[in-house]
């Protein structure tokens, strides 16, 4: 049976609606043709109101006016610029992309402007489940979020319920995997937890160090059998971010996760996989796929490019009834474009040895040798980076 929502999708004023939306936002974003400098006493004005009412200047000082196209965008003080985050802001697709542009018009022509707990659509279980059929790997059921730390504040659960009494992590130093009360401690940033009581419910051995090769993977190894030495029966699981993206870009080959991931399998410990940042973004929908390591993982995070957030476990770890829950777990358009994204970096030539984001990373690479030529030698001591992760050291 047809639902009223299906005939509203189909009905020539919704329809006619939605093509004349689309049609004055793509005339007006044609009309942005090149970088503008904006109101600098406006731009003043408006980091000095946001700083004024939450309590903090903005990390960069720039506020949108709603308006972009493609690679640009508008400011709220008048000027253009063209937006290089590619994992917030334009998700390769650009600014106001016309398809998900009408995915975003249906779902705002949807009943529910946020899907949760309590009251959900199809589009709920419809973003878990592309996950889910594409992870290639023993995951089976997932649960949305709204955020990074939310759904790291999942996997932290779902890991010690599981492992009970054990209840500590293992992490990398350095690594960031959000701001709630127990991931700040997982998070290894003593200022992020500045004045906050510390429990000790974290252990960070080393990240993988370029200059020292093989004897850096040794030396990690080595410090994970001696943490599980002294505190075995204490330690729940290991979180991996297989590209750490927080204190600039640090990457590790496959050969430095192997050797971890197999001594948690033979000892018990809970793999745990924080794709917030690295999913989408590395030439394969996780990171874990592009490192050939789908057989080692339990429990995996995801958001970000996404547009939401959600947590994905193995069968093994399916966790009890009310552990998670949640009133939100994602808003409808972020659910629907989300998936729409996914759909599109899946069918649309972008993973792959010959994809697009190979394309963008062996372009990002070239320019930035390029661009070193040009300047003094030795301006750029190393540049590296997989995907659309590009990092380069002056």
């Amino acid at each position: 049976m047809k639902t009223l929502q299906q005939s509203l999708s189909q009905d020539p004023k919704f329809l006619k609606g939605k093509a004349l939306i689309a049609e004055a936002i793509e005339g007006l974003g044609k009309s942005i043709n090149g970088i503008k400098k904006g109101n600098p006493g406006e731009l003043k004005r408006l980091s000095g109101w946001v700083e004024g009412i939450r309590g903090r200047a903005l990390f960069h000082p720039a506020i949108g006016s709603g308006m972009g196209f493609g690679i640009y965008q508008e400011m709220a003080d008048g000027g253009i610029k063209i937006d290089f985050a590619t994992n917030i802001g334009t998700y390769f697709f650009g600014h106001n992309d016309l398809d998900l542009l009408r995915t975003a018009l249906d779902a705002a022509a949807k009943d529910v402007l946020m899907q949760g707990t309590l009251q959900q659509l199809e589009d709920y279980g419809r973003f878990l489940e592309i996950l889910i059929k594409n992870s290639r790997s023993d995951l089976f059921q997932g649960w949305p979020a709204l955020t990074g730390s939310d759904a790291n504040d999942n996997a932290l659960k779902i890991i010690r319920q599981k492992k009970s009494p054990a209840n500590k992590i293992i992490g990398f130093k350095d690594a960031f995997h959000g701001r709630n009360s127990g991931l700040t401690e997982i998070t290894d940033n003593p200022t992020m937890r500045e004045g906050l009581p510390v429990f000790g419910i974290a252990y960070h051995i080393p990240f993988y160090s370029p200059k020292e090769g093989e004897e850096s993977i040794k030396k990690s190894v080595n410090e994970l059998k001696s943490l599980l030495l002294k505190n075995k029966k204490e330690i729940a699981g290991f979180i991996f971010e297989l590209a750490q993206g927080e204190g600039g870009f640090n990457f590790a080959p496959r050969e430095f996760f192997i050797p971890l991931m197999d001594i948690c399998k033979n000892e018990g410990i809970a793999i745990w996989i924080d794709e917030i940042q690295t999913c989408g973004r590395l030439g394969e929908l996780f990171a874990y796929q592009k490192m050939g390591l789908e057989k080692y993982v339990d429990v995996v995070t995801c958001g970000k490019m996404f547009q939401n957030c959600a947590t994905l476990w193995s069968r093994e770890y399916a966790p009890r009834p009310n552990l998670i829950a949640g009133t939100f777990g994602g808003s409808t358009i972020s659910l629907m474009v989300g998936r729409r994204i996914i759909e599109r970096l899946l069918t649309e030539n972008f993973f792959g040895k010959n994809g697009k984001i190979a394309t963008i990373e062996k372009y990002a690479k070239s320019g930035l040798q390029g661009l070193n030529k040009r300047l003094k030698k030795g301006s750029i001591n190393q540049i590296e980076g997989i995907g659309c992760m590009i990092a380069f050291t002056p």
